[in-house]
């Protein structure tokens, strides 16, 4: 179970990384015509789960199977979402 969860989690910061970086590396209008207040907030989220993962993956914790879960549908969505920016804005 640790190492499923540590796989999620590992999953999760490098998506997470990827679709920072496909959303604000590029030049997307939407995301550059929203006011600083918002992109700083988006910003900071999007960082804050990535460092979260990330942190989670390398103490190797004994989670719940509840969280186990959730991590490997987090993992799934985020990594789909990374995937579905590069494929439609960065690609094109």
């Amino acid at each position: 179970m640790i190492y499923i969860n540590a796989l999620a989690n590992l999953i999760i910061g490098i998506s997470m990384v990827f679709f920072i970086i496909f959303i604000f590396g590029s030049n997307n209008q939407k995301i550059k015509a929203l006011p600083k207040y918002e992109s700083l907030f988006i910003k900071t989220g999007l960082s804050f789960i990535a460092c979260g993962s990330i942190l989670s993956f390398i103490t190797l914790s004994n989670p719940q199977f509840t969280e186990v879960l959730m991590n490997c549908g987090l993992a799934f969505v985020f990594l789909w979402g990374a995937f579905f920016h590069y494929k439609h804005f960065i690609k094109k």
